[in-house]
């Protein structure tokens, strides 16, 4: 019996790190395993609102309609949002043909300026509260791949440059 208790605890004592490892390099995944990150869930029909641009002017998410396209929830003051910035604003010259829409919640202002400066090429549309209701937005920043139809097929929570480029290489194959 003491045998067996000792090969427990040695075995136990070995998965423990090996947990950890996993934890740490799929964090979002076991994010997600223990909370309500909320959002749009894979498979559903994306909410294809309208509404108006931060540089003025109006954005209707209708006009991608027949298209593929992937639509970034946004914070003006979150961090994951700002690391994925040098990756979006290549945007046109990374993935030309599958447009870009984000859906930032904070000043209309602050965006403006962060569009500005950074010379975003894709419309950003203001979040009025009726439209973080429409998304069911809890945690940013997600990103949505949409097919045709306004069906989401693929979601990533988060932003780390492998899982981006593991996102877009599904949404590509849409």
């Amino acid at each position: 019996m003491r045998k067996v208790v000792i090969k427990l605890l040695f075995v136990l004592a070995a998965l423990i790190p090996l947990a950890g490892v996993y934890v740490l390099n799929n964090a979002s995944l076991v994010t997600e395993w223990f909370t309500d990150t909320g959002g749009i869930k894979q498979g559903e029909m994306i909410p294809l609102v309208s509404g108006e641009e931060v540089n003025g002017g109006q954005v209707d998410m209708k006009q991608y309609k027949g298209k593929k396209f992937i639509a970034m929830i946004a914070k003006i003051d979150c961090e994951s949002c700002k690391s994925s910035y040098p990756t979006i604003k290549k945007w046109n010259e990374l993935y030309p043909d599958i447009p870009l829409v984000m859906v930032g919640v904070g000043g209309k202002e602050e965006y403006s300026r962060v569009k500005h400066e950074l010379q975003f090429p894709f419309p950003i549309l203001s979040a009025d509260q009726s439209m973080q209701n429409q998304f069911l937005m809890k945690i940013t920043p997600v990103f949505y791949a949409v097919d045709e139809e306004g069906r989401v097929i693929e979601r990533m929570n988060g932003y780390r440059v492998r899982d981006f480029k593991t996102f877009m290489e599904k949404a590509e194959r849409i």
